[in-house]
């Protein structure tokens, strides 16, 4: 038999029970009610069956944030077109933490560049089990169409690229639609010229030209495997490692001088070609003189003249050797009497000195070359 002391104590071990798991569930759940989310959204024109509320949205791999509300475009912004209305609209929270201390401008900025920079939306199935999440990756495919869109988007928007699965589906449709385009008539045609070309090949061969083309084929095939060994065992070659990575640096260094050089560079190719125009005028002034007639006239009077300059030459050479020789004779006689030359300078020398004297004499006593020596010097009396 139950006391009610019993009933107050199972009583208060439920209430206690009851108090603990909420304090549980406010503590584990308030990280979510305090924590800073910025918000994206992006449209598909597929089906997105496998992508749930909570699926994860993810940056090449990397867990950046969770889907948060899948929908229409028509119940978000009733004023699209009806062919718009029918995408599906998927809104997703990004955790901004991930990319560092950023505020929720610099985190739209951010978005719109990397959008300009190729950034999209593509879901991508988790394995076999068909779940898919959204992944954010760069489309290198600019060809890529984007899905129109007529509106401003409330949110950051990052336009979506076809899924994998979506894109074989158009691709398996495309060859459908083409092969079902194709009557039977024109695949008995088809076949039928296949079957001719076959035909027309396996005569060819058969014949002694096939053979023939067909030794050389094998000729050829053998050439270019012996090609193909030998470049093998170049590229083997441990020198060529070497080579490789010199010539790239030589075509960096040719390529950092032409572009240091580029105005250098167009400033020579300008006077080059101001040089070929002066040169081209040049030559069109001397091809028109030695047209002229009058070129021809003077130039049947030079030919006088140079015969005429040829023999001057000739003469002047003549006169040349005659003073060479004479010339020689000077050398020979001055040789012969440098003795009687010689006497004859110092007796000059003597002349000169004793006429230098005279005149010293004339100068200081000029009676005396007349009256003969100087008057005797008075002397003084003594007492």
């Amino acid at each position: 038999m139950i006391r009610k002391q019993d009933y107050f104590k199972l009583g208060a071990f439920i209430i206690v029970g009851t108090t603990i798991l909420v304090a549980v569930i406010i503590i584990l759940g308030a990280g979510k009610f305090f924590k800073t989310t910025y918000t994206i959204e992006t449209y598909f024109n597929e089906s997105v069956n496998g992508l749930d509320v909570g699926s994860p949205v993810k940056l090449r791999g990397v867990n950046i944030g969770r889907v948060v509300d899948i929908d229409f475009v028509l119940n978000t912004y009733p004023g699209a077109s009806q062919e718009e209305r029918r995408y599906v609209y998927v809104k997703c929270e990004i955790e901004p933490d991930i990319f560092g201390e950023i505020n929720k401008e610099k985190f739209s900025e951010a978005v719109r560049e990397e959008v300009a920079y190729g950034l999209r939306v593509r879901p991508t199935s988790l394995g076999l089990t068909g779940q898919l999440f959204l992944n954010l990756t760069y489309d290198s495919d600019d060809n890529t169409p984007l899905l129109p869109v007529d509106w401003i988007p409330i949110n950051n928007y990052v336009p979506s690229v076809p899924s994998t699965m979506g894109r074989i589906e158009a691709t398996v449709t495309a060859i459908s639609k083409t092969l079902s385009g194709i009557s039977q008539e024109d695949l008995g045609g088809i076949i039928k010229d296949i079957k001719s070309i076959t035909g027309a090949i396996d005569d060819f061969i058969k014949a002694e030209g096939g053979k023939e083309a067909g030794q050389k084929v094998l000729s050829i095939l053998e050439e270019t495997r012996m090609i193909l060994a030998r470049t093998n065992q170049i590229l083997a070659d441990p020198s060529t490692t070497r080579i490789i990575p010199q010539a790239a640096q030589a075509i960096a260094g040719i390529n950092r001088i032409v572009t240091e050089s580029g105005d250098e560079a167009v400033e020579a190719v300008r006077e080059t070609r101001g040089a070929m125009a002066s040169f081209r005028t040049a030559s069109d002034v001397l091809a028109k003189t030695l047209t002229d007639p009058r070129m021809d006239k003077a130039m049947s009077e030079i030919a006088p003249a140079l015969e005429n300059i040829g023999s001057a030459a000739r003469d002047m050479a003549a006169a040349v050797s005659k003073i060479h020789a004479l010339a020689n004779r000077l050398n020979a006689l001055t040789a012969s009497e440098e003795a009687n030359l010689h006497a004859i300078l110092e007796d000059t020398r003597v002349i000169l000195e004793n006429i230098k004297d005279i005149s010293i004499e004339a100068k200081r006593y000029p009676s005396g070359m007349i009256f003969g020596g100087p008057p005797n010097q008075a002397k003084p009396e003594t007492d």
